[in-house]
């Protein structure tokens, strides 16, 4: 229980610290805050979360235990950067309680980015079905696919990168 209270937390403050960097501090006295913030938990909170349950779903196949722990830490840094524009967004990570080889490692790191990737398919594909098939969208629910693949094309280029505590660089080693 206490593991998903921190995933939770740990994506409700993602999802605050985006509305920030997005539409400035002052959103959140807005009337208009509860939509946008529901929006990105359409986007970047489910990104956040399969990103994780990813590197999740993986070390356990390969049989290690594993536990998101919060980063109190990485959140406070989060919010130093979000009123600049922009986001750092590690407010905790998945711990595997097992020793891995180099390619376990790999693979588990990748898990990750390929969660977002398949994120951002799959909201592209809605636009795109939606144009082929004429559904029609809404405004509301074009703007929270467009806005899924932007953000999703974000978390899997960013943690990509082979910058120490990133997961590109495990996936690189």
């Amino acid at each position: 229980m206490e593991e998903l209270q921190e995933m939770l937390i740990s994506m409700l403050a993602i999802v605050l610290a985006f509305s920030i960097a997005v539409w400035g501090i002052g959103v959140i006295f807005t009337s208009g805050f509860a939509i946008k913030a529901i929006i990105l938990m359409f986007t970047v909170g489910i990104g956040f979360m399969t990103h994780e349950m990813g590197h999740k779903y993986a070390a356990e196949k390969f049989g290690s235990p594993t536990r998101f722990v919060m980063w109190p830490q990485g959140i406070i840094f989060m919010f130093l950067l979000a009123p600049l524009g922009f986001v750092f967004a590690a407010p905790g990570a998945v711990y595997i309680f097992k020793r891995m080889g180099r390619r376990e490692n790999g693979i588990i790191s990748l898990a990750g980015p390929l969660m977002n990737m398949l994120l951002f398919v799959i909201f592209a594909g809605v636009i795109f079905l939606s144009s082929i098939f004429n559904f029609g969208l809404s405004s509301t629910f074009y703007m929270i696919c467009a806005l899924g693949m932007w953000i999703n094309a974000m978390l899997a280029t960013f943690n990509l990168l082979p910058i120490f505590i990133l997961d590109g660089a495990k996936v690189m080693a």
